[in-house]
């Protein structure tokens, strides 16, 4: 437990300084992430015999952030037409089919497990990257903090209040731990967090005005609420998804990166559902 909690300490002062710093620095540790989670999603597959074409996923996460990083220098008029995770993908997603097609054989096996990688992880990877790029580093930041750590606090207090009230399972095959009272205290608390983070932005910004320049307007907290609840809900879904994959594969953790919890994908299973919720959200909000 105390290995669990260090680890979890030290993977959040990472994501905070991530936050704190944005640009090519976030950048980087994403695509770290990416690269990673990935490669431990194809060597989950390759354990059923599978052969996917892990160098066409690992082509998509270099695009996907060179793509985002061209859209936010140049800002250039193609990217109004079709926005850079989908170009990244789509171009990742020819190359990868093709190269299977090409090989003459009826690999379909290798064609689902190299493109559904590219998918989840991948895609969602991509789309939590452009979080950095919203009209203003203000929204960014607090688009940025709600996306990462929504899914962690859904955790924990699943967590707690599993442990001491959990009576009914919520899905006793893909993982038997989890809780319907957990769950709902997990959503609970990620609702109050996803309200607590835009005034406690709001609070600071209106003593440090240099926080938030442009004076942006942010949803209303019945919004930000309504998003909590969304996004707690889908971080649940994204470690159930993980589950049903490693049991598919007959495994209990994507890697050992990080001592006490597992993998990458293993830490970043809940976030990245989370985040899509996220990104949903604030450009539905014209941000």
């Amino acid at each position: 437990m105390v290995k669990r909690v260090i680890t979890g300490a030290v993977f959040t002062v990472v994501l905070l300084l991530g936050v704190a710093l944005q640009g090519w620095v976030l950048r980087g540790l994403l695509l770290f992430a990416m690269l990673v989670s990935l490669s431990e999603m194809y060597r989950a597959f390759r354990r059923t015999g599978a052969d996917p074409v892990r160098w066409a996923g690992y082509l998509y996460c270099v695009l996907a952030v060179l793509a985002q990083s061209l859209y936010s220098a140049l800002d250039h008029p193609m990217f109004g037409e079709i926005s850079p995770p989908m170009l990244a993908l789509t171009l990742s997603l020819l190359i990868a089919m093709t190269v299977i097609v090409a090989r003459g054989k009826v690999a379909f096996v290798s064609m689902v497990t190299t493109v559904f990688p590219m998918l989840y992880p991948g895609l969602f990877f991509s789309l939590m990257i452009t979080l950095q790029d919203l009209s203003t580093r203000f929204a960014s930041t607090v688009a940025l903090l709600l996306a990462f750590f929504i899914a962690s606090v859904n955790d924990v207090f699943a967590l707690l209040v599993g442990v001491q009230f959990g009576r009914h399972k919520l899905s006793p095959e893909i993982s038997p731990k989890k809780s319907v009272e957990g769950s709902i205290g997990g959503l609970a608390a990620s609702v109050l967090f996803a309200v607590l983070v835009p005034v406690l932005a709001n609070w600071a910004a209106s003593i440090w005005p240099e926080i938030n320049p442009t004076g942006v307007a942010l949803p209303p907290l019945w919004a930000f609420a309504l998003l909590g609840l969304i996004a707690g809900a889908l971080s649940q879904v994204g470690d159930l998804v993980a589950s049903l994959v490693k049991r598919h594969c007959g495994i209990k953790d994507f890697g050992t990166i990080f001592p006490g919890h597992g993998g990458m994908m293993d830490r970043m299973d809940g976030i990245l559902f989370c985040g899509v919720a996220c990104y949903l959200f604030f450009r539905l909000a014209g941000l």
